[in-house]
């Protein structure tokens, strides 16, 4: 590990307004420290930011914490959602994430030649107090470890780098989802995937070998769940979904047609819907009850729809996991009855 300073900044005014220069506290890393020690460093670091803060307050129920996770994962699943201006916000932040950590609102502001209050929104809009708080989730996240795998693909590339991009950019689909993900929304989908009476997977394009794997694994856990991969014909299967139905599409873009008219038709029989995607309050989340955001980067050669893929189906997998925990014993017995059926097929 190469030598690194680390920067936690706190404007000592404790609000977005008009201040003196921020208050800074640097410590340098040496490279002969083990990843333990440095993350137990960075830990407190980040404490000694918060108390300098003088503000520690209590959270409240639906408040966002103090120090939100992700915070470059929180830029792009929320990009389209926001302002004209805010999006110029965004970018600058994504592409010049340690430069932004030393700079106060009035400079970040001149840099990217927007107001003092476009940022304060733009900051506010993805899960932040304030530019204050983005700072030190990006100081945090500009330490981590996984942070600098992000590379892009070369002309020049062997294979072996090559895969070793590839596979360091789905860990890094993996850590960026992780960090968006809502704890309580995937708990509401976990309790209305074991209470229906009927699970429906809808998916097209890439999106539609995710239901397939969502389809078999919940099969084989004894759910009932069905699969339907003509695009035409899911709008038809929804459209005629039993009450107590939980319907669950999956669409990296969230603006898919035929998926859209799928949820919609399952929405409209008072089935349960559920929105797998990569893009915040996109056209679908309109018909979903619950929607999970996914976060993944694009590459020359990978653009996010393909990413995404991983992070989809990683959540598709800890639903499954979380799903089966809650009813061990039925999940067990079904498994085995699969297992036994597979291995009949078996050379």
């Amino acid at each position: 590990m190469r030598d690194r300073n680390v920067v936690f900044l706190i404007e000592q005014t404790g609000e977005d307004q008009p201040s003196p220069l921020p208050y800074t506290t640097r410590r340098d890393i040496s490279s002969d420290r083990d990843t333990l020690s440095f993350l137990i460093e960075r830990a407190i670091l980040i404490a000694i930011a918060v108390l300098l803060s003088g503000k520690v307050p209590r959270m409240q129920h639906n408040e966002h914490p103090l120090i939100a996770e992700g915070a470059l994962a929180r830029l792009r699943t929320m990009y389209h959602v926001l302002t004209e201006a805010e999006q110029r916000v965004a970018q600058f932040i994504e592409q010049h994430p340690e430069e932004v950590v030393h700079l106060s609102v009035q400079a970040l502001a001149q840099r990217i030649q927007v107001s003092e209050a476009t940022i304060v929104r733009c900051c506010r809009s993805i899960g932040y107090r304030g530019l204050r708080d983005l700072k030190l989730a990006l100081a945090a996240e500009s330490v981590t470890p996984l942070q600098e795998i992000h590379e892009d693909i070369l002309p020049g590339d062997g294979v072996g780098t090559i895969a070793r991009k590839v596979l360091q950019s789905d860990i890094q689909a993996i850590a960026d989802t992780l960090a968006v993900l809502d704890e309580k929304l995937l708990e509401q989908v976990v309790e209305a995937l074991l209470k229906a009476a009927r699970i429906e997977f809808y998916g097209i394009g890439s999106s539609l070998p995710i239901a397939l794997d969502a389809y078999y694994r919940f099969l084989r856990a004894g759910l009932p769940t069905t699969v339907v991969t003509d695009p035409l014909m899911q709008a038809v299967s929804a459209a005629q979904l039993p009450p107590n139905s939980v319907a669950f599409a999956i669409s990296h873009s969230g603006r898919t047609r035929e998926t859209l008219n799928a949820l919609r038709c399952a929405r409209n029989t008072g089935a349960f819907c559920i929105l797998l995607s990569s893009h915040a309050h996109a056209p679908l989340s309109k018909y979903a009850d619950v929607s999970l955001i996914t976060s993944a980067r694009e590459t020359a050669f990978r653009n996010a729809a393909l990413t995404s893929r991983i992070a989809h189906l990683s959540v598709i997998d800890a639903l499954y996991v979380a799903v089966a925990m809650r009813r061990p014993e039925s999940s067990l017995a079904a498994l085995e009855r699969s297992t036994t059926v597979i291995a009949d097929h078996s050379l």
